[in-house]
Order: structure tokens, then C-alpha cells, then sequence
């Protein structure tokens, strides 16, 4: 079981602030693939968001000690509540991804690969696909337990409003007691958007 909460909190006009809140739970379907399944409330402290749920179901599957191949499968209810048309409208999402695992001397590389499209079912809002590039570096520290892990991903929108997304984060996890605790932040910036700017703060549990 996952439980996750990512808040961020600001009064700058440039700054998009919401909260997130993400309960899940993964199963192993068989040796190699896992399924997890989960909810996510995201919360809205912006003019131009919306409060949203979304359900998500997420393979994986272990090629090797190197590669994971990956496949998201996302739907939206997005609560709008401004302006003239409002109402409760939805949105669907599929991802493909291949992550690899690097080891080093020191520490580990992880890269990810994704593309997704999201449709829009219902309400406004555009067709969106998009590129993902993120990777991800495990520094471990010596009798340290809570070793950080630094983050940065690049997103590309492609389609009738391009747009393209930079992220910079950090964190870090730990078992206690047969639970994993993470704690982490990462900053998007966001180049032809309303609202630029996002800080993240995220918590999580994992059973």
C-alpha cells in the first residue's frame, strides 16, 4: 500500500500551489510484473486548476537487472468550478515507458523513457502527447539510512498548445519497521504557462 501527500505552498501570482494527496497498493502478478493501483486526489490553490481525482494502474515488468518496461494507465474526473461551463468532466491518459539502471562505482543511474497521450472525454481542455526524459541518481552515504536520490526530467508537449516543462528534485526513503517512508521535493518550471512555477513537497508510505 502507497500513501502519498505532495503539497506546496506559496503566495506568488507565478506560482501554481495544490496539494495531492495518493493511496495505493502493488501486487506481484507474477516474478517478473507488478501491478499497482491507486487513487490521487489533487487539491487546487490556483486560478487556472482544478481540483481532480485520478485512478491509475500501473504494470511493470523486469526485463533484467538493467531494464523495466513500464505501462500507465491514467482516468481523470476534473471538477471545474469556473466560469460558465462547470460541472465534473473527465479525462483519460495511457503511458509507455522503459526505464534502465546503471550501476556505478559510487551510487546508481536510473533513466526513464515515456511517451503518453491524454484524451479529452468530456469538458475542455486539448488532446495532449507527450515526451518524457527523466533521470534519477541513488548517492548512498555510509551509516546513513536515508540516502538521497537527485532527480531532473524533461517534458515536451506536442499538438495544438506545445509546451514544454522542466523538473529539479530530491529525495529520499528508508524502511522502519517493514514500511518504506519517503520524503522528497522537486521544482517544475514551466516554459509558455500561466502559472510557471510549481514547488512539490511529497510524502509517501509504502506496506
Amino acid at each position: 500500500m502507497l500513501v502519498s501527500v505532495l503539497a506546496f505552498g506559496q503566495t506568488d501570482s507565478s506560482v501554481a500551489n495544490h496539494v495531492w494527496v495518493k493511496v495505493g497498493y502493488k501486487t506481484k502478478l507474477s516474478k517478473q510484473v507488478s501491478l499497482t493501483t491507486s487513487g490521487q486526489y489533487r487539491a487546487k490553490y490556483s486560478d487556472v486548476d482544478h481540483d481532480q481525482w485520478l485512478t491509475n494502474f500501473d504494470f511493470e515488468k523486469e526485463l533484467s537487472k538493467k531494464w523495466d518496461l513500464g505501462l500507465e494507465l491514467r482516468h481523470y474526473f476534473v471538477f471545474d468550478n469556473q466560469g460558465g461551463n462547470q460541472g465534473t468532466f473527465q479525462r483519460f491518459r495511457a503511458q509507455v515507458n522503459a526505464q534502465q539502471h546503471i550501476q556505478l562505482p559510487l551510487g546508481e543511474l536510473h533513466f526513464r523513457y515515456a511517451v503518453q497521450q491524454r484524451w479529452i472525454v468530456s469538458g475542455s481542455g486539448v488532446n495532449k502527447f507527450v515526451s518524457r526524459l527523466r533521470g534519477e541518481y541513488d548517492l548512498p552515504i555510509k551509516n546513513f539510512k536515508w540516502d538521497p536520490t537527485f532527480q531532473a526530467e524533461l517534458l515536451n508537449v506536442s499538438g495544438d498548445e506545445p509546451d514544454q516543462s522542466l523538473r529539479f528534485g530530491i529525495s529520499t526513503s528508508n524502511k522502519i519497521a517493514g514500511i518504506k517512508l519517503q520524503f522528497g521535493y522537486f521544482h517544475q518550471r514551466d516554459f509558455s504557462s500561466v502559472d510557471p512555477n510549481r514547488n512539490v513537497l511529497q510524502m509517501g508510505l509504502r506496506f
